[in-house]
């Protein structure tokens, strides 16, 4: 009976530290247990983020929701001054993607999910993007960091 009582006792001790971590998930702050949740949005031609500071080295679970009118495509891509101009083919931006979730997966109204962990190797400027053509040209990039 002591045995049970101190188990309870014990158990209802630790919500608490589980209602936080589960606080900290949502609110984009570093979980040891999981994931970082970042939520972001796609519209005619705009990307909106929960978070725009990112750290080496956490997991970061990507939702990205288009809520456009139209197909959209979701990469995170070092900037260059070579983003949206003309003489790289696709094919040259899905190689220098960090990450990236293609345009059949982000048609209207659909979201799609990817997990991605920063290196502490990256140098330089980086953005979260849509490289369907004309897409970056009118706005649809977004800086952020890695600290």
């Amino acid at each position: 009976m002591l045995r049970k009582l101190l188990a309870v006792t014990l158990a209802l001790a630790g919500l608490p530290l589980l209602a936080a971590c589960g606080l900290a998930q949502r609110t984009g702050q570093a979980n040891p247990d999981g994931p970082v949740d970042v939520q972001v949005n796609l519209t005619e031609f705009a990307i909106e983020s929960s978070l725009t500071d990112f750290e080496p080295g956490i997991l970061y679970h990507f939702e990205v929701t288009n809520s456009g009118q139209i197909p959209h495509e979701f990469m995170i891509l070092p900037v260059s001054e070579h983003l949206g101009m003309a003489g790289m083919s696709m094919t040259d931006f899905d190689e220098m993607a960090l990450m990236m979730i293609p345009i059949e997966q982000l048609p209207i109204g659909a979201t799609a999910e990817a997990d991605y962990t920063f290196v502490s190797s990256l140098e330089g400027s980086f953005e979260l993007v849509c490289m369907t053509p004309g897409h970056f040209e009118a706005g649809m990039h977004l800086p952020i960091s890695i600290k």
